[in-house]
């Protein structure tokens, strides 16, 4: 009988440390936002609820500006008007 228990717990540490073991390789695909930050190569999405490979892509700071002369005036952020895309944008 405690043979049996033995083994048990052994085939349970064993079916546990595999399932962490694929969980570690596969980070990227998981649905669980800590496991994806707890990743360096990984990061979570917020709009499209999931997590992805590589950094996160930061919208450029000048499109906050939604008019020409504020655009224009916001020197900080080296930002100026496109004509062609009616947005602000970072001047590059």
């Amino acid at each position: 009988m405690q043979s049996l228990g033995v083994a048990f717990i052994v085939s349970l540490a064993a079916l546990g440390a595999g399932t962490m073991e694929s969980a570690a390789l596969e980070n990227c695909a998981t649905g669980d936002s800590a496991i994806c930050a707890s990743d360096p190569n990984c990061h979570w999405d917020v709009d499209k609820r999931g997590c992805y490979p590589g950094p996160l892509q930061a919208p450029d700071a000048c499109s906050a500006h939604g008019d020409k002369t504020i655009c224009e005036s916001d020197v900080s952020l080296d930002c100026t008007w496109s004509a062609e895309n009616n947005t602000c944008q970072t001047r590059r």
